[in-house]
């Protein structure tokens, strides 16, 4: 059975209770089912630690004590419920001076944070910063397909949750040697190497 701190390899669907919409999946066969399908992402399995958080808390949870195969999980509001303190007041003026025009619906990007214009009232705007899955109730339907023993494998899985692009991962004895995919600021390394050492069995990083 899957316990905390395990790395797996999962593949997964993720769909809208009452809707029955499908938002998210790793599978590229499913993306274009359900014309969410992006050239942009690599679809491919999942690699996670249990417990650590890479995925949704729910979900997260139901996997500890699982065996390998097929579930379904269904969660109440996975996403948090709707705060209406992350409801903001904005001045039109604001998009104007980007030159954008707001309309309900339209996805935008305030001090640093995504949101969703909800009202547009005169010269004032109402941007939701909530999730937009928010108060939402959510089934995925995963599929365990392994656990993961290999170390190169966990530190690219924990380099892929991070968003390092790397071009490959090397094991020489406990160090794990790390080649970058794009150039990478050196100040960020001893983070990355904690990470690493952290979830896995990992003792050095190398980066190239």
């Amino acid at each position: 059975m899957i316990q905390k701190g395990d790395f797996i390899e999962m593949d997964y669907v993720a769909k809208v209770n009452n809707t029955g919409m499908v938002f998210d999946t790793n599978i590229e066969s499913e993306a274009k089912k359900h014309n969410i399908y992006n050239k942009d992402i690599q679809f491919k399995p999942v690699v996670l630690c249990v417990g650590e958080g890479h995925v949704v808390k729910g979900l997260d949870d139901f996997l500890i004590g699982k065996k390998l195969g097929k579930h379904t999980v269904s969660l109440e509001n996975a996403f948090g419920k709707k705060n209406a303190k992350l409801l903001r007041l904005v001045s039109i003026k604001e998009f104007h001076k980007n030159q954008i025009q707001p309309v309900p619906g339209l996805e935008v990007e305030l001090d640093d944070r995504r949101g969703i214009v909800r009202a547009v009232n005169g010269g004032r705007v109402i941007v939701d910063f909530n999730n937009p899955l928010a108060s939402q109730d959510i089934t995925y339907d995963v599929d365990l397909k392994k656990i993961i023993e290999d170390e190169s494998e966990k530190v690219a899985g924990v380099l892929d949750f991070l968003k390092i692009p790397h071009k490959n991962v090397e094991m020489d004895g406990d160090k794990a040697i790390v080649t970058y995919g794009v150039v990478v600021p050196k100040e960020i390394n001893e983070p990355i190497a904690n990470e690493i050492k952290r979830l896995t069995k990992v003792k050095e990083v190398e980066f190239k």
